[in-house]
Parts: structure tokens; C-alpha cells; sequence
């Protein structure tokens, strides 16, 4: 993907933050990164965005170097609480290396599933997921094989997403009657947001 890698076609540029699920949630990446425009897809419910290197999305023309890496942040109704580290890696199948609890999210690091993110992606990857108001953040992060981003930067990266989601979001409050209009199993709703093929 162009996100990490570069390469001759520059979309349209990249965008500092992004507003998803009727505004309630911003969505921006620390210094150097930015939204990738073509990614994004906004419902009344929720959302997609990508993050990535300002440097790369731009071709050059905006941003400082910095460490390739692609992000991706999933919005989705909530219904109940954040799913367990653990149940992330049984929905996908693969072991859970390690668990940090951070400031703004807890996050694992799955053993396997990245390498399908982008050319040249390491199967390690960081994938937490939690709630903010009415929304379920899952959130995800895909480094290069060799990356130090796949170690502990890479979780601390997601914090540092994660406590920007929180800063610079709305607050809003669960109404009942919103709430009684979930008639999915909501842990199937969950996991099927934050692992759908097409949001990685």
C-alpha cells in the first residue's frame, strides 16, 4: 500500500485530523502523521480513517520524515464494554504476545495477522480497542519487518492516538431508547467492526 510505501500516484492531500460519527469523534495522528483522505469512509454511527506518514501521503510535498507505519481506527456503536485483549486474538485466530495497560488504552500484541497489511508488513502487530461515550474505538497499528514500531513504541504510539481521540472528541451520553435499538449480539457486532478484511 502506498500508505507505508510510497510510490507515483499522490491522491488527494492529506488531511491533519478527521471527524467521524456525526463529529462526535476526531480522529488525528501525532506529529508527522496525518489522515489518508482516500480511507476514509463516515456513517451516522461511525467510521474509518487510516493514518499514516504526512511525508508519504503528500509524495514529499508535506510533513517530516518519520517512521513508516499505517494505523487504522474503526468506530462502531457501543453497546456494552470494550472486548478483552484476549478475545481480539481468538477472533483472529492468533496468539497474544504481550498486553500493555497505557494511560488511554490497553493493547496487545498479536502474533500474527499484519503481514496481509501492506508489502512487506510483519505478521506483529498492536490492536486494542475501547469506549468513548456512545462509540467503540478499535484500533490497530502495522509497522515494516524491522520496525521499532513493533515493539514498545508501537504500543505507546497507539496510546499516544488514543489520548488525542479522547482529548479532542465530543462528549455525549448513552440514551436508553438508543440502546434498546441494539438487537445484534453485541460482542458479535464488535468483533465483526474491528475485523472486518476491508478495515484491517
Amino acid at each position: 500500500m502506498s500508505l507505508v510505501a510510497g510510490g507515483s500516484d499522490v491522491g488527494p492531500a492529506p488531511l491533519p485530523s478527521a471527524n467521524l460519527a456525526r463529529d462526535e469523534v476526531v480522529v488525528s495522528g501525532p506529529e508527522g502523521y496525518c489522515i489518508d483522505p482516500t480511507t476514509l469512509r463516515r456513517s451516522a454511527s461511525g467510521g474509518f480513517a487510516a493514518i499514516a506518514s504526512c511525508n508519504i501521503l503528500s509524495g514529499g510535498a508535506q510533513g517530516p520524515f518519520v517512521e513508516p507505519v499505517l494505523v487504522t481506527v474503526t468506530v462502531s456503536r457501543a453497546a456494552n464494554g470494550a472486548p478483552l485483549l484476549a478475545d481480539l486474538a481468538a477472533a483472529l485466530q492468533t496468539d497474544l504476545l504481550q498486553e500493555r495497560q497505557l494511560s488511554a488504552i490497553d493493547v496487545g500484541q498479536m502474533a500474527n495477522g499484519g503481514q496481509t497489511a501492506f508489502d512487506g508488513s510483519d505478521p506483529r502487530h498492536w490492536r486494542g480497542a475501547f469506549v468513548l461515550d456512545r462509540h467503540l474505538i478499535g484500533i490497530a497499528l502495522y509497522a515494516p519487518k524491522g520496525s521499532p514500531l513493533l515493539g514498545a513504541q508501537g504500543a505507546a504510539f497507539l496510546n499516544t492516538v488514543s489520548s488525542r481521540i479522547r482529548a479532542n472528541s465530543a462528549s455525549t451520553s448513552i440514551g436508553s431508547a438508543e440502546q434498546s435499538q441494539l438487537n445484534v449480539d453485541p460482542l458479535a457486532v464488535r468483533l465483526a467492526r474491528l475485523f472486518e478484511t476491508r478495515d484491517l
